[in-house]
């Protein structure tokens, strides 16, 4: 496995993003007069501390007092036990999920990493929180369900950046595991939505920055695939084979049949009726 971190590039006054392999996760580090934040950790302890190393670098004599987790996949929390003296905060869920069901042993393998090494923020929340960074305002809010159910988004408002986590990403588009809420997951990104300006920076899980134009694309996309899975559903067909039935898909075959395997899935758990429809009349 291949370890690797960008040098961290500014997208707004002292808001910087860099990309930790092998996931090509988006980390983000916020300086403030007196404090500064980082977004996610990498995947392993070693490169959490090279990603403070480099955060450290760039603010300079302000200390990197904080790091927000954004949800319990890998590439954005195994790195956390390598920030060493720096408070940890994330969405009450991350910890619950982790006592729930450990790391799989051969993905911890495969990364390096001890299953002691994966831990839980050490502070909590369960709505919302907030940072003083000293001249710089940050809101770390759960809006809801989607890419997991304890999703947060931090946002920078003094600054116009939203970080995102993985509810949004830029290339393609975002994945849904067997822990996604698909149904759930435009309402959610809509309470983001409200809060950006026409400048706003959205900052993704992965892939480069979005527009506030390109974050309602997508969440239009999200929705477009939530009326498929129903349509699907409600016609007892599978999602193999729905790709080859034609129209126009608005991202690439495997987030969409990751997309529609799940949608469907929390459907069938809801035990959501099949929905019958008559044949239009000719």
């Amino acid at each position: 496995m291949t370890f690797a971190l960008t040098p961290f590039s500014p997208v707004a006054d002292r808001v910087y993003t860099a990309v930790a392999e092998p996931a090509t996760v988006t980390v983000g580090l916020v300086v403030g007069d007196e404090a500064a934040l980082l977004i996610d950790a990498g995947s392993s302890p070693a490169q959490g501390a090279e990603i403070l190393a480099a955060a450290r670098r760039v603010a300079g004599d302000v200390p990197v007092t904080h790091a927000v987790i954004t949800h319990a996949h890998f590439d954005h929390l195994f790195g956390l036990a390598g920030l060493a003296g720096v408070e940890t905060i994330g969405h009450r869920g991350l910890a619950a999920t982790l006592a729930a069901k450990r790391p799989p042993a051969e993905q911890l393998a495969e990364l390096g990493v001890a299953d002691a090494d994966v831990v839980a923020p050490t502070r909590s929340f369960s709505l919302a929180t907030t940072l003083d960074l000293g001249g710089c305002y940050v809101e770390i809010v759960h809006f809801g369900r989607g890419h997991t159910d304890h999703d947060v988004v931090v946002l920078v408002p003094g600054r116009g950046v939203v970080f995102v986590g993985d509810l949004l990403e830029s290339e393609g588009g975002p994945w849904a595991g067997e822990d996604a809420w698909p149904a759930e997951w435009p309402k959610t990104l809509d309470g983001m939505l409200g809060t950006l300006g026409s400048g706003s920076v959205v900052v993704p899980g992965h892939g480069a920055p979005m527009s506030r134009e390109d974050a309602f694309q997508q969440r239009a996309e999200l929705a477009w695939y939530g009326g498929k899975a129903e349509e699907l559903y409600d016609a007892n067909k599978p999602v193999v084979g729905a790709w080859t039935d034609g129209g126009e898909w608005p991202w690439p075959q495997g987030q969409s049949e990751a997309f529609l395997t799940t949608a469907m899935r929390r459907l069938a758990e809801a035990g959501r009726p099949k929905r019958r429809t008559l044949p239009l009349l000719t």
